[in-house]
C-alpha cells in the first residue's frame, strides 16, 4: 500500500514487482486462525526456531542481487513448517523502525486533514463574515455542504484507494484538499465559500478511513489500536496547535493587500500543500520489496511475513486491487455486504452512539465558555487542558486494549469516564462559581476517546481485506453521523445550562455502555457456537476446510474467532 513515489532507494530496490515478491504458492496456504499458541505469540528467542543472522547470511547465487526474495523465501518456508524463523528482538527492531517511518509520517497526514477542515472556526472569530457580506446562516450553510460531500465520498474514495492504492491515493487528496484550502483567500461572498466547502469535503471525504486501512497493513491486530490512537491523539494537539496559529496570525490585520483571516487560510493552505506534496515522496510502499530504506531485505520480509502470520486475510492486502477494474454491480455487492455484515454493524451503531455526549458538549464549549464570561483568548487557552487530558488517557486505554486483547471493556469504562460528569453539570447549582463548571466540561472533553479501539475493532474482525476497507468506512459514515446529530441535541430554548439536551446525553451514554456489553455478549456466543462445529470435526475435515473445500468468507469461515 504505499508510495510509489517513495523514497529514490525505495523505487529502486526493484524494477520487477512480480519477479522480486514471494508469490502466495511459495509462501503456502496457512488461512487457519486457530493456531498453535506459540506461533500466535509471533516471536522466539530460541535459534532452533531458525532465526537467521543476517549479516552471517550466504546468499545463494540464483538470489544474488535479490536479498529480499532469499529472506521472504526462508521464512515462509519456515512458518510453513510451523516455525517462527525471527527473534523477540529482531521484531522490535522492526517494529520500532515501523513506527518512525509509518506512524510519524501518518500523523502529520493527519495534522494536514485536520488543520484544513477545522480552520475555519478560528476565521469566523474575526471579521470574515462581514467582510463577505455573509450571515450566520450562510456559514451554516456552507459547514452543512462539507459534511455532505465528506460523507458522501466516503466509500467512493475508499475505492480509490483500493483501485490505485494508498501510496499513490493519500497523496493525491491530501494535495488536492491543499490546493482548495488555499484559493479560499479568494472568498469575497457566499457563492464562492459555498463552492470552497463543498471542494473540501470532496477531497478529504474517506481520508480518515483509507489512512486506517493503510495503517492496519503494517502491524498485528494487538497493535493497531494504540498506533491509531496516535492518529487522533494527533487531533486533539492539532486543535491546540491550530488555536495558538490563529491566536498569531489573526494579529496580522491589514498586512499587504490582505485581510487577517485571508492570511489564516493562505498560509495553512500552503503548509498542508506542501505537506501532500511531500508525502509523494516520503510514504513507505508496501507494494516495493524495500517498502522503506530504513529496512534491511531480511527486515522488510520480517514486517510482512509478521503482520500476515498474525491476520492471513492481509496478506496482499497492500496491493490486492491495485490495477484492478471493478463492474458497478461488483462494486454495488461489495458496499451492500460491508454495510449489512452483521458481525461488523453493531460497532457501526456503536460508532454513531457512543461519541454524541462528549462532541456535543466539544460543539459548544465556547458557547459555554463565552457565556461564563471568560474572553476570547482564555477561551482558546482554556482547550489545552482538557486536549492534553485527552492526549494521554486515548493513547493509555488503546495501549491497554492491546497488551490486554480486549476491545469492549475500555468502551464500558470510557462511557462511565463521562456519566458522573454529565449528571453534576445537570445538578449543579446556577450560582455555583464558573470554574466548576469549566471543571467538568474539561473532564468530560478529556475522557479517553475509544474511536482509535473500534477502528482496531473492525479491522480485526472484517477478516477480509475487501470488507475491511469498506467497513472500515462505513463506520466512519457513522460517527460523523453521529457527529451531526451531536449538532442538534443543545437547542436555543435550553440555553444556557442545557438540561433537556444533558437528559438527551445521559441517556446515549447509557445506551453506549448497554451496547459494547451486547456486542461482547453476541461475539462470545458466537465464537462459542463456531468452537462447538469445529470440535466436531474430523482432521481431515478441518484440513479440507482450511484449503477452501467450504463456502464461508471472510467472518463467516469457522475457523476464525471475532476479537472481543
Amino acid at each position: 500500500m504505499a508510495s510509489e513515489g517513495g523514497n529514490s532507494s525505495d523505487r529502486d530496490s526493484s524494477s520487477d514487482e512480480k519477479s522480486t515478491l514471494v508469490s502466495e504458492d511459495e509462501v503456502g496456504e496457512n488461512s487457519s486462525l486457530l493456531t498453535d499458541k506459540n506461533q500466535r505469540s509471533g516471536t522466539s528467542d530460541k535459534k532452533e526456531y531458525g532465526a537467521l543472522n543476517e549479516k552471517d547470511a550466504v546468499i545463494p547465487e540464483e538470489f544474488e542481487g535479490n536479498e529480499y526474495q532469499y529472506h521472504a523465501a526462508e521464512i515462509a518456508s519456515a512458518l510453513a513448517n510451523g516455525q517462527i524463523p525471527w527473534t523477540t528482538e529482531e521484531e522490535r527492531i522492526v517494529v520500532r523502525k515501523t513506527d518512525l517511518r509509518v506512524m510519524i509520517l501518518a500523523c502529520v497526514m493527519f495534522f494536514s486533514l485536520d488543520l484544513d477542515r477545522s480552520n475555519i472556526q478560528q476565521v469566523v472569530s474575526s471579521d470574515f463574515l462581514l467582510d463577505t457580506n455573509m450571515t450566520t446562516n450562510d456559514y451554516n450553510v456552507g459547514q452543512s455542504l462539507f459534511l455532505i460531500f465528506f460523507l458522501s465520498l466516503e466509500v467512493p474514495s475508499q475505492l480509490m484507494n483500493k483501485r490505485f492504492g494508498p501510496d499513490r491515493w493519500l497523496p493525491t487528496i491530501m494535495c488536492a484538499w491543499g490546493i482548495v484550502s488555499t484559493i479560499q483567500v479568494l472568498i469575497t461572498a457566499r457563492p464562492f465559500f459555498f463552492f470552497t466547502r463543498a471542494a473540501l469535503g470532496f477531497c478529504e471525504g474517506g481520508f480518515v478511513s483509507g489512512l486506517a486501512f493503510y495503517v492496519s497493513s503494517f502491524y498485528k491486530s494487538d497493535e493497531l489500536s494504540v498506533r491509531l490512537s496516535w492518529i487522533w491523539a494527533t487531533q486533539a494537539g492539532t486543535n491546540v496547535i491550530s488555536a495558538l496559529l490563529a491566536s498569531s496570525i489573526l494579529l496580522m490585520q491589514d498586512v499587504g493587500a490582505l485581510k487577517n483571516w485571508q492570511w489564516l487560510l493562505l498560509l495553512e493552505g500552503l503548509l498542508t500543500t506542501a505537506i501532500g506534496v511531500a508525502t509523494f515522496f516520503l510514504i513507505p510502499s508496501l507494494k516495493t520489496p524495500a517498502i522503506a530504506s530504513i529496512f534491511t531485505p531480511r527486515e522488510a520480509a520480517i514486517l510482512r511475513a509478521r503482520v500476515e502470520h498474525d491476520d492471513p486475510s492481509k496478506k496482499n492486502q497492500s496491493n490486492k486491487d491495485v490495477g484492478k477494474r471493478q463492474t458497478p454491480k461488483q462494486i454495488a455487492s461489495s458496499v451492500f455486504g460491508a454495510l449489512t455484515d452483521k458481525y461488523l454493524v453493531p460497532i457501526f451503531i456503536l460508532g454513531y452512539v457512543g461519541f454524541i455526549p462528549s462532541v456535543t458538549m466539544r460543539y459548544y464549549f465556547p458557547i459555554n465558555m463565552r457565556f461564563l464570561m471568560f474572553d476570547t483568548t482564555t477561551i482558546n487557552l482554556l482547550i489545552i487542558p482538557y486536549a492534553a487530558i485527552n492526549i494521554f488517557w486515548t493513547t493509555t486505554f488503546s495501549r491497554l486494549s492491546d497488551r490486554y486483547r480486549t476491545k469492549w471493556l475500555f468502551a464500558v469504562l470510557s462511557a462511565i469516564w463521562v456519566f458522573p460528569n454529565l449528571i453534576f453539570l445537570q445538578y449543579l447549582p446556577y450560582s455555583a462559581n464558573r470554574w466548576w463548571r469549566f471543571a467538568s466540561y474539561t473532564w468530560v472533553l478529556g475522557y479517553p476517546y475509544y474511536q482509535p479501539i473500534l477502528v482496531s475493532w473492525v479491522s480485526a474482525n472484517a477478516n477480509d481485506p475487501d470488507r475491511r476497507a469498506l467497513a472500515q468506512s462505513i463506520y466512519n459514515i457513522s460517527v460523523q453521523l453521529g457527529n451531526l446529530t451531536a449538532a442538534n441535541i443543545y437547542m436555543e430554548n435550553d440555553a444556557p445550562y442545557y438540561h433537556r439536551g444533558n437528559y438527551v446525553l445521559l441517556g446515549l451514554n447509557l445506551a453506549s455502555m448497554a451496547l459494547a456489553f451486547g456486542i461482547r455478549t453476541y461475539y462470545v456466543r458466537e465464537n462459542n457456537r463456531r468452537d462447538s462445529i469445529w470440535n466436531k470435526m474430523t482432521e481431515l475435515e478441518k484440513e479440507e476446510y482450511r484449503n477452501g473445500s467450504g463456502n464461508d468468507k471472510g467472518n463467516n469461515r469457522l475457523d476464525f474467532r471475532f476479537r472481543i
